[in-house]
């Protein structure tokens, strides 16, 4: 659940600083379906992972321990995309507190003091059976979004390099998933 909620809390806030900051209305989403962020989702996850057992600690603790673990997250993030699909979503180069455009280091977040609980508080309103088998609809959907959205992007990607279609999964995302809806979904997306 924090996965999910970082996830579309993630993209949202994304989208609005991008139109607030630029008057520009884009996808921030790392998804096809539905306007989740999984740097957002897997960011908020480990984060409550790790920094959670120091919520009792002095606050600036735990603000440099989030500030290094978002920083270090995200730019591995960063690698990981570029490394495995080919492709750059994000670049901060021309942003004052950068490192190697990857991270900015004033968008680090400070998670457990502020964010996780009033998502906690929210989460624990669920009633248990209601909430498994909202989990199971939410873990099934985003698996299935990730494995569509991975294929798309690696066949998009493959698609410019002159690469043609040599199975029915690529086949299908040629005609489902064509260049014009990559290219809206992820209009910061470079390949590299």
């Amino acid at each position: 659940w924090i996965f999910f909620v970082s996830a579309l809390i993630g993209d949202w806030v994304e989208t609005v600083f991008v139109w607030a900051t630029s008057d520009v209305f884009m996808s921030r989403s790392s998804l096809i379906y539905g306007t989740f962020s999984i740097v957002w989702g897997l960011g908020g996850a480990l984060a409550t992972a790790m920094l959670y057992p120091l919520k009792d600690k002095n606050p600036l603790f735990i603000f440099a321990g989030g500030f290094f673990l978002g920083g270090v997250y995200e730019y591995s993030c960063s690698v990981f995309t570029e490394v495995v699909f080919g492709t750059v979503f994000w670049d901060y180069s021309h942003l004052p507190y950068n490192i190697n455009g990857r991270v900015n280091l004033l968008f680090c977040v400070y998670w457990v003091k502020l964010l996780y609980p009033a998502a906690s508080f929210l989460l624990e309103k669920i009633p248990p059976v209601a909430g498994k088998i909202m989990t199971w609809i939410i873990v099934i959907f985003m698996v299935l979004d990730m494995a569509v959205s991975g294929a798309a992007i690696s066949r998009y990607v493959s698609r410019k390099a002159g690469v043609e279609a040599s199975n029915p999964v690529e086949h299908m995302c040629d005609s489902i998933y064509k260049d014009k809806l990559i290219e809206r979904i992820y209009p910061n997306m470079k390949i590299q």
